[in-house]
């Protein structure tokens, strides 16, 4: 069945491949790890399917961070009110562990754009957001084709 695919993939115009894990990559919880894997697993070129995911996943966190700074503009705008509990929570995380280390870890737990959108709502630095969750999807795209190769030397 791998062998098909590899087949059909490699039949493609570059440009298709490279578009379709950009795709995958603009999905939240799909995100650049999964277009990683499936193109490499696929057969694509593994620095194609992971520039692909990467381009795809880093479109999505602009816009989830563009969206949280919106977002943290018009919360402010509002009465002033006591921070939520879910925003406390997010906050008192960060300050334990530090925008890197909860950029790094997020994938885990959450989507990295929904991440980064709540990390700039909840008043964290864009920049610094921006920076160290661009970090993480590189990062995990990284992972998922090492995996993605591991898989294919073992089963192929």
């Amino acid at each position: 069945m791998v062998e098909q695919l590899n087949l059909w993939v490699d039949a493609l115009h570059p440009v298709w491949q490279f578009l379709a894990v950009f795709a995958i990559g603009v999905v939240p919880f799909l995100e650049s790890y999964t277009g990683t894997l499936v193109g490499t697993v696929a057969g694509m070129p593994v620095l194609l399917a992971a520039a692909g995911a990467i381009a795809g996943n880093v479109l999505a966190l602009v816009v989830a961070v563009r969206l949280g700074d919106r977002a943290r503009d018009g919360l402010g705008r509002r009465d002033p009110r006591p921070a939520s509990e879910r925003r406390r929570k997010v906050i008192a995380r960060v300050d334990r562990y530090g925008v890197p280390v909860a950029s790094l870890i997020a994938p885990t737990l959450m989507a990295i754009s929904l991440t980064a959108f709540g990390m700039v709502a909840a008043g964290l630095d864009r920049r610094q957001v921006v920076l160290w969750q661009v970090v993480a999807v590189v990062v995990w795209a990284g992972l998922f084709a090492a995996l993605g190769l591991g898989a294919l030397s073992a089963f192929g």
